[in-house]
């Protein structure tokens, strides 16, 4: 994980100073990365609930 938060703190600086950072350091995820692993794990659920049934993420 230690890359991850170096590359957000890199953009965090970048986005402060009015400069952009490097481009190989902007691959982190961000909040709909976040809804749609929230998402993934509420249908997860679902679908062990119905026992397995095929259960359509979103």
């Amino acid at each position: 994980f230690a890359n991850l938060y170096s590359d957000a703190a890199e953009a965090i600086a970048a986005r402060r100073c009015g400069t952009s950072a490097d481009p190989l350091a902007l691959h982190f995820p961000n909040a709909v990365d976040g809804v749609k692993g929230v998402a993934f794990v509420e249908a997860a659920i679902t679908s062990s609930l119905s026992n397995g049934a095929w259960t359509s993420v979103g």
